[in-house]
Order: C-alpha cells, then structure tokens, then sequence
C-alpha cells in the first residue's frame, strides 16, 4: 500500500499542514517580531494621537516621561489601567507626560470606547501605535511594559507585568529618576 492511501498517514499529514496554517495565521496577528526590529531610533519611531496626528518622542523631550505599552485585549493591562489613570492624573500636573501607547489593531475608535467608558479620557491622552515598531524598537517583549525616560531622552527605568502606579515602589522609582516632585 502507498503512503498516501494509508488513512493514518492522510489524517496526520493534514493535522500537520492545519498546524503550520494556523502558526501562519497567528504570526500575522503577532503586534511585534524579534526578526523585524527596527533600525530607526525609538525617539524618531512615528505613532498616531487621538486626532490622528503622527507624533514621535522627540516631541517630548524635555520633560519627564512615562511610556506605557498596552492593549484592551491584555488582561492584565486592562487591570491595571484604572491605577496609571490616577497616577497620571498626579504626574503630569507636576509637569511630567504619560504616553499609554496602544498597540490594538482595531483603531482608534477601539480605544476611544475603552477610554470613556472608564473615564480615562480626562487624565490619559490616546496614543496608538498598532504597527509594535515602537515597541520593537524598545525591545519591548510583552504588555503591559512602562518605560520611565529622563528629560535628555534617556531610558532609566523599565517596568514590565501589571504595576500598581500608586504603590510606595513606584513612587520611589518616580522619585529616583525624577525627584520629589514628581513623585507626590
């Protein structure tokens, strides 16, 4: 009998070929991939706001920073989302800037609906970046993951998991790299 008219082998070689299919699908639906990293420099690295305008970092220069790369499909973002919220809130009223930069693929409008219906839209401005090259070009492995960056531009502090944003650690974090005032 033939290879192929073994009904085993008909029935495995098919579950291999829908593997491979589906790793091919998934991939595609991957945000970022280690082999696609970008050459540009991450403060150059464009991204949309709420209007739909490009932005970069080096708009930002200047004044303390605080990136946070998340999705409304990541859990543990969503989570914690309501605790960057108030931290931002206090932050940015002592002159410092929270990017939380979204990587959903949906739109903006996504976003937009997550934002009101949890009363984000007064503290966080919407940053989106569904493409993950400014993700890639952090580095950047898993959501949520918050980049603190001095004024000169400089990466000082990488937090990665679900982070309470008003927890003491933080504030000590905030205050390490930023000072007093930053971190009241």
């Amino acid at each position: 009998m033939s290879f192929w008219k073994k009904k085993d082998n008909l029935i495995i070689t098919g579950f291999v070929i829908v593997f491979f299919i589906g790793l091919g699908v998934w991939y595609e639906r991957v945000p970022f991939s280690p082999g696609s990293a970008s050459a540009a420099k991450p403060s150059e690295v464009p991204f949309v706001n709420q209007t739909q305008e490009s932005v970069t970092l080096n708009q930002f220069k200047g004044k303390p920073l605080v990136l946070n790369f998340w999705a409304t499909w990541c859990p543990v973002c969503v989570k914690k989302m309501g605790t960057l919220n108030r931290f931002a809130e206090k932050f940015q009223a002592n002159g410092g800037v929270v990017l939380a930069i979204s990587q959903d693929r949906g739109g903006l409008k996504v976003v937009q609906d997550y934002y009101t219906r949890n009363g984000y839209d007064k503290n966080l401005a919407i940053y989106l970046e569904p493409s993950g090259q400014l993700a890639n070009a952090f580095g950047v492995n898993g959501f949520p993951t918050a980049i603190l960056i001095d004024a000169e531009g400089n990466e000082v502090e990488r937090l990665v998991g679900g982070i309470d944003w008003e927890s003491s650690d933080v504030k000590g974090l905030v205050q390490q790299h930023f000072g007093e005032k930053y971190s009241q």
